[in-house]
């Protein structure tokens, strides 16, 4: 019987300037965050190396319009109190956040 080893994954590379996807992943980036500006979206944070953008939760209803025929995901993910809702548009994360709600005991 084989035995299970246990190996804790490697630590992601970080992007290098001089990678094959580098450039492609950027290009995407850029064009999506100006496709938002452009749909009167404001933006409250870029954080590139996560490739994730971040709006309000008062424009997801905008984004959705928008972008729907470009949405290929969505997840969300609670943790201390906030829930980030994510979309993935292009192969780039497009979230926002909102507070959990408490049910009732």
């Amino acid at each position: 019987m084989p035995h299970l080893s246990l190996v804790p994954p490697q630590p992601k590379q970080p992007l290098s300037l001089l990678a094959p996807e580098f450039q492609p992943l950027l290009s995407t980036f850029n064009d999506l965050t100006r496709d938002i500006h452009a749909a009167s979206v404001p933006i409250q944070e870029l954080n590139f190396l996560e490739k994730r953008i971040v709006v309000s939760i008062d424009d997801v209803d905008l984004i959705a319009r928008r972008f729907a025929h470009e949405i290929r995901s969505q997840s969300s993910k609670t943790q201390d109190g906030m829930t980030r809702h994510s979309v993935q548009i292009r192969g780039v994360y497009v979230s926002w956040f909102s507070l959990v709600m408490e049910q009732d005991q």
